[in-house]
């Protein structure tokens, strides 16, 4: 009797390795990130001269568009502006020198840069520019 050999050949996916490697994934995934959103948690020290509360806002210095110096909302002139500023900030007090700046769009800009360079000769060490 003939017996036939079956030339067919079965494909069938194999799933578990599949199944390992996914759920492989998914268990790394889950461990590492409650790590990257752990925060650190730190104790900072207290300033020695000032409480929380007691912190003076920096001074806001505007120059408008019709050339007229405002400091704290209150029109002063260039020299007045530049003793008030020594005034607040006194050498030796520790504190950082700053300013807050704002410059009316219409002005050149090398008059703004001017201006500028004024503050900076009278103490003021940083600017910041709203």
């Amino acid at each position: 009797m003939y017996t036939t050999k079956s030339t067919r050949s079965e494909s069938s996916i194999n799933v578990t390795p599949l199944a390992d490697v996914s759920l492989s994934l998914l268990l790394g995934f889950m461990v590492i990130t409650p790590i990257i959103f752990q925060t650190l948690s730190a104790t900072l020290p207290q300033g020695a001269g000032a409480a929380s509360g007691q912190v003076k806002p920096d001074p806001i210095v505007e120059y408008t568009a019709d050339r007229r110096i405002l400091l704290d909302t209150k029109e002063v002139t260039m020299e007045e502006l530049l003793r008030r500023i020594e005034e607040l900030h006194r050498p030796g007090s520790g504190a950082k020198r700053k300013v807050m700046f704002t410059g009316a769009g219409e002005l050149p800009y090398d008059e703004i840069i001017t201006f500028l360079d004024q503050l900076r000769e009278h103490g003021v060490e940083t600017i910041g520019i709203r």
